[in-house]
């Protein structure tokens, strides 16, 4: 299997790309996305000359029983399994891999983000580390609360610090959507919280999984199962991963989310002998052990020739 590095930029964290349709095309496979090199245990390869999976031919059926599902085989570009993939869906939390793209997309690490003073009001269960106005914290601190932690008052401060308000960031998510053709998308907050017609699909959030897991900051983030994280004044803040299949072996992240419209919602990224999948399932009555079937089905009862 010939690894293919896509070429390099020199900042840490913004992707510098030319948004095609992505999934026009099998063999588009991101080729427009100019990223930084990815970490040692992920392995995302060309279609060419590639080893296809097959299915053995004694393998049994498989059904997720989450509302939409799909499986995709990242070095082969290929989609494995796929259940109401482009089904227009509540997706709570999964909602912050868009937020982090826009962030992402404008922005270098190294900038200082003070937390506005106009934050919407959370209710007491609602994710959060408990930001207060006026406080200033490097921007890549606050991207691993947002994707580890999935904290939604520093969702709604990225959000209100590069726009200016929640709608104006909705705004940008929806173009930013749109640019890859995550055509059944529609984002009217940064959070996730339920709203109404705040709905991606399936295949719509496998679409922005492959963008960004092109980024090593990211990936390492998403793989990343606790950290303490400090604002400028030198407040810890200790966050924990929201992924509990993270503690497994060949998981290598990448997101949760869970509201009451949305149910339980997950994306994972898994290796095994040298092959990637990419699961994601929306509204799933146990999304740990649904995602964890996904992968144990697909690893053993594909091979790869």
């Amino acid at each position: 299997m010939i690894i293919v590095f896509l070429s390099l930029v020199i900042s840490f964290f913004q992707l510098s790309v030319a948004p095609n349709s992505l999934l026009s095309s099998t063999n588009q496979k991101i080729a427009s996305i100019q990223s930084l090199p990815k970490q040692e245990k992920t392995i995302f390869t060309d279609t060419a000359f590639t080893s296809l999976p097959e299915l053995k031919k004694d393998a049994p059926s498989y059904t997720s029983p989450a509302q939409a599902a799909i499986i995709y085989d990242v070095g082969s570009g290929t989609t494995l399994y796929a259940k109401n993939a482009n089904q227009a869906l509540p997706i709570a939390s999964l909602t912050k891999l868009v937020t982090a793209l826009v962030i992402m997309q404008n922005h270098s690490p190294d900038e200082i983000v003070t937390i506005p003073q106009d934050l919407p009001p959370l209710g007491p269960a609602d994710q959060k580390i408990g930001v207060v106005p006026g406080q200033e914290f490097k921007l890549s601190e606050l991207m691993k609360a947002l994707l580890i932690y999935s904290a939604n008052d520093v969702a709604n401060s990225l959000a209100i610090w590069d726009s200016g308000s929640i709608d104006k960031f909705s705004t940008k998510m929806n173009a930013e959507a749109q640019q890859w053709g995550m055509s059944k998308s529609n984002f009217v907050n940064p959070t996730g919280l339920d709203e109404t017609n705040h709905t991606s699909s399936a295949q719509d959030l496998l679409i922005v999984s492959r963008v960004l897991l092109q980024n090593k900051p990211f990936a390492k983030i998403v793989n990343t199962s606790s950290a303490t994280i400090y604002d400028e004044a030198g407040k810890p803040f200790v966050i924990t991963t929201t992924n509990k299949d993270l503690s497994l072996s060949y998981v290598y992240g990448i997101k949760t989310g869970l509201t009451d419209l949305a149910g339980e919602c997950l994306i994972l990224l898994a290796q095994k002998s040298g092959h990637e999948i990419i699961t994601v399932v929306l509204n799933s009555p146990n999304r740990f052990q649904d995602s964890k079937n996904m992968v144990n089905y697909t690893f053993d009862n594909y091979i790869w020739k």
